[in-house]
Order: structure tokens, then sequence, then C-alpha cells
């Protein structure tokens, strides 16, 4: 590109003003021609020569052509990335690039040529449509950002390819945002945050990336990896090679023509020579083992079902593993504590036993064990007791088949696990089902027309009967509620459908009930009627049975509405005459308003013309048109809505129109009879589902069903989320019960994994793809547009509608909704029959029978520590089994003696009591809260830092003796009261929880006035002051354990724990939020709405680092700046913790947001 140096923003600056001109400097730039503009142009084109020499012609234009509209979008819409730039910049840049675009033409070189693209790039292609399989996912290796760019677009459009990746792309992050803008530039880094996460969970199978994925970043298993270009060097080829781990996975070398392959058998050779020396490393260290082992014992122990092997060698690893993988503890320790005996018989030489203690969140019963033998040296000893251990605890049942700890329910669950896993986030799921295909085979199987049913129809107006119809169907209808109809802004139609009184009806009647039907319908759906069919599904007939058989006769066909003319007119109710066609338009129906004469008022619309020579006294039709709205069951958007007040005037010439015999009410019920037989499938297909797949939960309120089978883009009056929200905490209640109570030996950390599975969104999707439930699931909007009419003949074949995608989590998310539905409608042993039928390999039974195996398992003879009386005065509650409340305050760390377990148990079933109490009272609330509100505000009562604040709060006052000493003998007792906290209690042997909890108390003291003002009157939740108080865990496990405990002791009262939290203080906050007055959202996602599409970002520091003030004189605090978009717009510091300061920063970005745009969101 030949440019001419002196049109240079750059150069036209410096000689803009002589006076202060370095020559020098402007010397230098003509000769160098390095500018800004001139480097960004020539990087270009440098590019583009790399470009079109690894990936040919069409990838250089394609790279050309957007470089170019990616500036010139950016000076069009101001964007960030060019604020930098001076305007002759943003201009000369542009003006050189646009020269550019009538010799590049995208359309001149289509991506599937083969003329365009290089060989290398076709053999790729070849390559890649030839591996695509089910799972792909691959890798592909290019060594600039600029061919990344390109490779994923040519490989994203061409026709090989386009159908088979998602493609993404990856690539260093080192350039800087302040940096000017790389017109260059097309890969932006902001849009790769999720890249890597998409290629784990399948949503992008084919990641086009440079050197930047070698190492250092955690990319899931690939079973392709394509090097474009041959490595730099081993190490690169080792590290790629690394990122193919998947069975039968490849690594593919792409070489030019030119490209000497022996390079390739050189790294394979350097390769082979490291593996042998690190075997020859591998045999030496085993004889050196070998050798200290020599006379040691050896023993195994064989699981006979799969084979697995334990030996003693390998004992004390296992036994480690084991432990390891037990919950992890805010200061507690979870290695085994091995104990030696050394003993001397006679002269011979010393033996040693061993006695190996687990950490108490292991049950008691395998908690400890001792080896069988005696030892020479501890090391063996140690194995046998580990040995032992080991094997004690899969006797527990705490190690599985393999020999490795359970991490799940059982071996099936965690077979199945596998298989969920597949799952992706989108499936295809049976089509909706058709309600009026059973109805269309009764219809054809009935035998006795007594057998068929009626339902009066009546059609009010502002509580005014409009018409009262009859529906006749060949089966019961479920029960409808009263149906909403919007015929336009001013007028609403309730249509009620209930059982008619008995009647014995003829074929003759069915037959007329036809006719009556067929008119009907065919007064506003005449062009969507067959003339030659009767076989309605839902037969409609007038409500006077005696005169229905000549109904149909009387109203069908039209009169000239000529011969008005002949008659007196004001004589006549307009109500009763039926649609006026106009028939110089096809028949257009409209409405009748009124007559007028050619004297009166000019129409605002009058289809009459200008010369007609209408003679004044003429009569007219005075009509609005009949609405082509086809969807009553929704309000009128807003921008349809035309002015109240009287329609468009519309004047009719009556020699130009006919009169439907059809009275007009009749033709308002047939426009709105979609809209019922909508409502009515509905309720068939929830009625449906009722009776078949829910059959044994015996459901009786059909409401909860409709509103459970109902997603949100159906638009229907309700839809699942408000009952998934409950049936999520019913759901993860009852898992957690059922768990604890079927497996009293399984520590908190499998209970957590087994109810996290059966609980996860993958699973219950499985589950209700198992049983069918997707065919019931409600997904579709109504409009009207499509409707037909219901012929049997037509609905006989036709089950349910095509296949359909779904997410996962929607599928999910229904069967909780039922989970809910049926606890709404049955409490607990309805929740459980639901279960039953979805998760059928969990053994569910009633609540009251494990509430009771666990109360079973507390009932111990123990030494209750008389102070643990006075923590049943706190909590105002008295325990039946003592065992209860020793094991709620037993921390992890404990060593001491009278102590079950620790609190780890009781914590897992507190958590979910605590959830479903908070859930069921703001469910149940009135008026109804919003499910988003309903999300914010349990997330806001279960906050760690909100039930440790309350912890440290919650206290009764106790006397104390003090001693004090008068004089140098004397000394004198006085009685005062002292508090007393729950957290007095929580025993513990951690030399490091003192210390911890005393700078806990240090920091309630500096937040409580303000946290109990803002739990009291404020407006928003102290998410800021709760976050410097930083608790430890073990204060809110402590309130959490304390109402597992509670709930076991009172036979699984929720009332009482419901007590405990209404004493603590959760249950009166919970009403705050509930009555409103109090803002729900955390600052952080609320300013995440605020900044809308602009990212926000939290730079949190230290405070006294990288030249920032220094808190104290050894201390440093924390710091934070908030970003949205590339702006700052909040810097906090003095914090205590991160996340201290990046919630005062969020409050503070928010308070500005709001600010600027001139008050709250």
């Amino acid at each position: 590109m030949d440019l001419d140096i002196e049109q240079d923003p750059y150069v036209r600056a410096l000689k803009s003003d002589p006076a202060s001109c370095d020559f020098a400097g402007l010397k230098r730039v003509m000769l160098s021609r390095k500018t800004y503009c001139q480097e960004q142009l020539r990087n270009l084109i440098i590019r583009a020569d790399v470009v079109e020499k690894e990936l040919g012609p069409w990838g250089s234009y394609w790279f050309i052509i957007t470089c170019i509209q990616k500036l010139q979008l950016g000076i069009k819409d101001r964007s960030n990335t060019l604020e930098q730039l001076d305007d002759s910049e943003k201009t000369y840049l542009e003006r050189c690039l646009s020269n550019l675009l009538p010799c590049v033409s995208e359309e001149a070189l289509p991506v599937a040529d083969g003329a365009c693209l290089s060989n290398k790039v076709l053999r790729l292609v070849d390559f890649l449509a030839w591996e695509q399989l089910p799972g792909f996912s691959g890798l592909v290796f290019v060594k600039t950002r600029a061919e990344v760019a390109v490779l994923a677009e040519l490989l994203s459009t061409h026709p090989h390819t386009k159908n088979l990746y998602t493609v993404s792309t990856f690539v260093g992050q080192s350039s800087s945002s302040k940096r000017k803008l790389n017109i260059a530039e097309l890969v932006d880094v902001r849009d790769q945050v999720d890249t890597l996460d998409d290629l784990r969970h399948g949503r992008k199978n084919l990641v086009v990336t440079t050197s930047a994925l070698e190492e250092g970043i955690d990319v899931s298993a690939c079973n392709v990896v394509i090097c474009f270009d041959k490595p730099a060097n081993l190490k690169s080829l080792i590290q790629r090679r690394g990122r193919a781990r998947k069975v039968e996975s490849k690594l593919t070398l792409m070489l030019a023509d030119d490209e000497d392959p022996s390079t390739v058998t050189t790294w394979q050779e350097l390769e082979e020579a490291m593996r042998r020396q690190y075997e020859d490393d591998m045999r030496q260290l085993q004889v050196l083992e070998e050798l200290e082992t020599m006379d040691e014992g050896e023993r195994e122990f064989v699981v006979e079902t799969t084979g697995a092997k334990l030996f003693l060698t390998d004992a004390v690893r296992h036994l480690y593993h084991f432990c390891a993988t037990l919950p992890s503890r805010q200061l507690s320790n979870p290695a085994p504590i091995f104990t030696y005996c050394n003993a001397t018989i006679g002269k011979g030489p010393p033996t040693i036993t061993a006695k190996v203690v687990l950490p108490i969140s292991v049950d008691i019963s395998v908690r400890e064990a001792c080896g069988r033998s005696v030892w020479r040296t501890e090391r063996n000893a140690k194995r046998d007791a580990a040995f032992e251990a080991y094997v004690q605890l899969y006797n527990g049942g705490l190690i599985s088949d393999n020999l490795l700890p359970i991490r799940g329910y059982d071996q099936a669950i965690a077979e199945v696990k596998t298989e969920v896993g597949k799952i992706p986030s989108l499936v295809q799921v049976a089509g909706q089902i058709n309600p009026w295909h059973l109805l269309a085979l009764q219809w054809q199987s009935f035998e006795d027309v007594s057998d068929l049913c009626r339902y009066d129809l009546s059609l009010t107006c502002d509580d005014e009967t409009v018409l009262t119809i009859q529906i006749i169907v060949p089966c019961s209808l479920p029960t409808i509620p009263s149906i909403t109809l919007f015929w336009d802004a001013s007028m609403t139609f309730r249509a009620c459908v209930q059982p008619s009184s008995p009647v014995v009806l003829t074929s003759v009647d069915i037959d007329s009930a036809a006719q009556s039907t067929v008119l009907l319908l065919s007064s506003v759906f005449r062009s969507k009627m067959d003339p030659e069919k009767f076989d309605l599904i839902a037969l409609f007939t007038p409500d006077e049975h005696e005169t229905e058989i000549h109904w149909a006769e009387q109203f069908d066909g039209t009169i000239k509405a000529g011969k008005l003319k002949q008659i007196d007119v004001s004589m006549l109710s307009v109500s009763k005459l039926g649609l006026i066609r106009d028939m110089t338009r096809d028949g257009q129906p409209h409405i009748l308003r009124g007559f007028e004469t050619g004297s009166s008022e000019p129409a605002i619309v009058a289809s009459i013309p200008q010369d007609s020579g209408n003679a004044g006294d003429e009569l007219l039709l005075h009509v609005s048109r009949f609405p082509k709205r086809t969807d009553f069951l929704h309000p009128v958007p807003s921008r349809n809505q035309k002015a109240r007040g009287v329609p468009n005037k519309i004047l009719l010439k009556p020699e130009d129109c006919e009169i439907d015999k059809l009275p007009l009410p009749y033709a308002y019920l047939a426009a709105i009879i979609p809209s019922i037989l909508h409502r009515i499938g509905v309720r068939l297909t929830a009625a449906h589902l009722c009776n078949t797949l829910l059959s044994t939960v015996g459901f009786e309120q059909l409401d909860l069903i409709v509103t459970s089978i109902t997603a949100t883009s159906a638009q229907e009056p309700t839809n699942y989320q408000r009952q998934e929200y409950l049936g999520d905490s019913v759901l993860k209640f009852l898992t957690s019960l059922t768990l604890m109570s079927e497996q009293l030996y399984w520590h908190e950390g499998i209970l957590s994994s087994a109810k996290d599975h059966i609980v996860s969104n993958a699973s219950l999707a499985k589950a209700a793809l198992a049983v069918g439930l997707d065919t019931f699931i409600q997904t579709r909007p109504f409009t009207g547009a499509k409707w037909r009419p219901l012929y049997v003949s037509d609905f006989l074949e036709s089950a349910a509608g095509e296949p359909r995608e779904m997410s996962t989590k929607t599928l999910a998310d229904i069967v909780e909704a039922l989970i809910g539905a049926a606890f709404l409608d049955g409490g607990f042993d309805k929740a459980m029959a639901t279960l039953r039928i979805f998760l059928p390999r969990v053994s569910w039974s009633g609540v009251g029978e494990r509430n009771e195996i666990l109360l079973s398992a507390y009932q111990m003879p123990i030494i209750y520590p008389p102070p643990f009386t006075q923590l049943e005065q706190i909590v105002d509650y008295k325990f039946g089994s003592k065992t209860l409340p020793l094991e709620a305050l037993t921390h992890p760390s404990f060593m001491g003696t009278n102590v079950t377990a620790s609190y780890d148990r009781l914590e897992f079933l507190g958590d979910v009591c605590l959830d479903i109490i908070v859930s069921t009272t703001s469910f149940t609330h009135k008026p109804p809260i919003p499910t988003h509100s309903l999300h914010l505000i349990r997330t806001a009562v279960v906050n760690a830092n909100f039930l440790a604040f309350l912890c440290l709060t919650l206290s009764i006052f106790v006397p104390r003796t003090n001693i004090a000493t008068e004089g140098k003998e004397q000394q004198i007792s006085y009685e005062t009261t002292v508090p007393m906290n729950i957290w007095h209690f929580m025993r513990h042997t951690s030399p490091d929880i003192h210390t911890v909890k005393q700078g806990c108390l240090k920091r309630y003291r500096e937040v409580e006035t303000a946290v109990l003002e803002a739990l009291r009157s404020g407006t928003h939740i102290p998410w800021s002051l709760l976050a410097r108080l930083d608790a430890p865990k073990f204060f809110s496990d402590i309130i959490e354990s304390l109402l597992g405990a509670i709930y076991i002791d009172s036979h699984g009262s929720l009332a009482a724990c419901e007590g405990f939290l209404e004493r603590l203080g959760v249950m009166g906050y919970l009403r705050r939020l509930l009555e409103g007055g109090v803002a729900l959202y955390h600052p952080k996602e609320e300013l995440g709405l605020l900044a809308d599409t602009e990212s926000v970002r939290y730079e949190v520091f230290r405070e006294g680092a990288l030249g920032e003030e220094r808190v104290g004189e050894l201390k440093k605090g924390w710091g934070c700046v908030v970003w949205v978009g590339e702006r700052e717009v909040a810097r906090v510091g003095g914090g205590l913790c991160a996340v201290e300061v990046e919630t005062k920063g969020a409050e503070e970005a928010v308070k500005l947001l709001k600010e600027e745009r001139g008050g709250a969101r």
C-alpha cells in the first residue's frame, strides 16, 4: 500500500505549527515512516500476507474486509475502543482502508471454492469432516492471532464443517485494553471468558488457538489435537499431545509439502530416551524398597465380587486417601492419628503394636482400629493398624467394592451418574401431547349416545349473560375454571363451563348438534372449514333442547341488507342482527353499530365513493370491522390498542351488503371458541397426566398440575416457577432426611455428594425423560393463528406433536414443580409418592418412619455436662435425648471424651430444615411474592454471615461469683451476671479456634449496632457489614446443627425448629423482607443489572502494595477498584477481607450509576 506520508495525521500535526515544530523528529518520521497510522496499516498488510500464505486468498480477503468493517463500526458507534484515537487518525485510517473495499469483494471468493483456500486448509477440512463423531472435542493450534480468527470463521462457514462443529477461539491475553486500537486484531479476549467452560460441557466442540493453550491453563481432555503448523520444539509437541487425553485420542501434525518430516522422527527418539531413563529410575527405586521391607510380613484383603485387593503395604496410603475425602473443616486436622505401644518379652527384640484413630466425622463404630500383630518397626505396625482400619471401614459401608471411598448413594446410582453427566444442556424431547386425540378415540368407540356428556357454556360480559350454549363431548371433562377472554381494550368476556343437567340424547340430536357447530364456526372461520366434514370433537348446540333440531336451519344463510330500506329500522334491535358482510369486499364481516342517513356527519372511514352522488336521505349502515384477532386469552398489547371512545366510523350501502341470519352474540362466541378449547385442552392434558403417570399420588387439586407442567414460554396465566421454588426445598429436605436415616454411618461428605447427585438437574431431567413426562409439558404459546377445526378423523392418529428441543433445566424444574404441587396438595406423604415415580432407585418411605430411625440412633447413655442446661434456656427448647445437643456443638477438631461424632451430620440435616422453613413461609405469604424475590429472600436469610451474626447476638445472662482482694489479705466475693451465648458451648481442641473466635468477636462489636439497626428498620440488607464480620463458618454451622438436633429430638417437628428460629431472630427478619420495603438485591447482582451489557470487573488488592497507602504500621488492609466496561466507577479501601471490599465497591458503584441515571432502578 503506497501512501503519501505527507497526509499522515502525525506528520500534519508536526507541520501545523512551525514555531514549535521538532524538525529533527519530523525528519526521522519522514525517513522511517513510523507513525501510528503507518504502523497499523503496515501491520494489517503483513498479517494479511501471512494469512494468505497459510490459509489462501479467501482468508486474506475476509481478514481485510472484517478489519475494515470493525474500524468503520467502531467509528460509527463511537466505540470506547477508539476513544484514544484523534479524529484525524480515525478519518485517515478509514479513508485509507475504504479505498481497499472496491478491490476486495468477499462474495467473489466463496469459501467452498477450493481454489481460494490453501492446500493445507483443504486437507484440514477433509480431516475434520472425516473425524467428526458424537462427543468430539478438539483443538487446532496455529501460529498467529490473525490465523485464529480467520480459520475459526472459515470452519464455521465452510459447507463441509459448519454443521458439524461449533467453533470458538482462544488466544493469549497479553495485549492491554489500555493500548491504542490495533486494527488488525479481530479476537477480543473478553469474548473467550467462557470458551474453556463451553468446551468442557460440550457447548463448543472445536477451539482454534495459539500456543496459549499449551500449558498453564486447565483444558478438558480432547480426543483430537491438530497442529496446523509444525510445533516449535519437543516441549511444545509433548504439551500439545498432553491435551489429547481421551481414550483413542489423536495428535495430528500437518506439514507443508516442502517441510522435512524427519524432524518428527527425531522428536520421537528423544521422547523414547526420556521414557527409558524414567523406567530405569523406577526399577532402581523398587529394588531399594524390596531391600527395606525384607523379612517384614505381608497379607491381603480381597473383595470377592470385584477382585479388588488391599495389601498391607498399601494400607497407609489408602487410609490417608480416605481421610482426605472427608469434609474439609476450618481449623480441624483430617489426618488419622497413629499411636504406638512398645514392649519387650524377656531378652527378645522389642515389639511394636499400633492403634489408629480417625477424624471425629467418621462414625464412632468404625473410628478406631488396632493392629492384630506385633512388629519390629513402627512402619509395619502403622501399616497393620491402617490395614485393619480400612477393612473395618469397608465392613461399615464407607468403602466401595472397588476399595475406594464411596462418594455417592450406591453402585447403581454411581453408574447412572456417569450416564446422566452426558446429558447436554438441550435435548430433543417428545412432542406436546394432543389432548384431543383421546377424545377422538372415544368418539370412534362410543356405542350409546347416552354415554355422551353435556356441559353448559355461559358467556357473560359485565356480569350480564350474553348467551348460553351446550357442549357435547364423548367423556367427562375435568373442572374448568372460568376463562377470561379479552375481546378488545374495553370489552372482556367471561366463559364458564359447568356440567349440564341430565338429558337423554338421540342420534338425531347429535347430527343436529354437528350441523349447529358447523354453522357456528363457519360464521367466523368459513375458510378453515371442510364442507364435507361434520365429525367435530366438541359439539356446540343451543340451550333450547326442544328447538335445537330447527336451529341450524333457522339461522343458516344470509339476507339482503337492502330489505332494511323497506322497514322501519328504528324498531330493530341491532344486537339481534348478525354480521354485516360487505359483498364488494368478498363478504368482509362487520359489526352493525346503527343506522344513519346521508345527511349525517361525514364518516371517518367510508366505503362510499366520494362521487357516488349519495342522496341526502339515503339509509346507510354504520358498522365497525369484525376483529381479525384469534387470540383472546391475552390482553390486547398496548401498542395495538386504539384510543378509547367511538371506533372508526364505517358507512356501508345496504344494497352492497348481506346480513347473517345467525345473531351477533353467536359470532362473538364462534370467534372465541378456539381460545376456550385451548384452555379445556390444557386441563385435559393435566387430567390425563394425573390419571396415568401420577395416578398413585392421588392429586385432588388439578390447578396445581396445570401450573406445574406449564413453561414460561407457553404464556399461560400461571407457570411452574413458583412451585419449582417450593419443590426444590421439599426435594432437598426429603432427600437429606432419607439419606441420613438410611445411611447412619455415612459422614457429611458422602451425604452431600449423594444428595447433590439425586437433586441435580441432570438426574431429574433424565428421570423426566425416563417416565415420559416431557410429552405433557406445555411450551407452545396459544396464538390462534394456526387454529383449525377439531375433526375426529384428523386426530385419530396424532397423539403428540413434532419432537422439540427443551433444556434439561426446564425438565428438572418441571419435576421439582410437581413435587411442590404434591406437597401443597397433601404434604410430605404425597411429595414422597411423587418421588417414588421419578426416582424409584431411592427408597422413599414415610417421613415419620425416617424420623423415628434417626431418633433411635441417638438413644444412648451419655454424660450431660451441667452447663448444657443453660444452652436449653438460650435456645428455648428442652432436649429429651442429651446426645443430640452434645453432638450438635462438637467441632470436628474435638478429640476429648464423651463424644459420638462432630456436628457435621446434624448440620447437614439442619441446613435443609432451615431451607424448607424459609421456603414454605415465603411461598405461603399473602399477597404472593414474585418468584425472583423468593430466591433473593431465601439467599439473604440462609446467608452464613447472617446466621453467624445472630449466633453471636443471642444470649442469656447467667449469675457469676467474682472474687476481689482488699488490702493484702482480705478477699471478698460478689455476684454479677455475664452474657452466655450458644458459641460458648462449642467443644473443640484446636488451639487456633480461640484466636479466630476472639478476632471475630472484635469485628462483631464494631458492626453490632449498625447491623442491628439495619435489621430492625433499614431499607437495605447490610451486606457489606455482614461481609466485614467475616465470621468463621463454625458460628453458622452450630446454628444449623442445633436445628437438626431439635428436628430429630422433636420427632420431626418443623414447628419446633421454627420456634428456635423465632428465638434466634431469623423469622422476624424474614417477615420484614416479605412485607417489603427492604431492597433485596446483593450489591454485586444489582450492579450487574445496572451495567446491562457492559462487563463488571473487580480488582482487589492489598493496601500498602503497589504504591497504595499502608494501613497501620505492619498490617495491610484490602482495597478494591470496580470497573464497568472500561470505566472506573468506584474505589474503596480499609477492608478486612476481599469479600467486604468487593461488596462495598459494588454498593458505591450502584449509588453512582443510580445518581447518573436519575434515581433507583
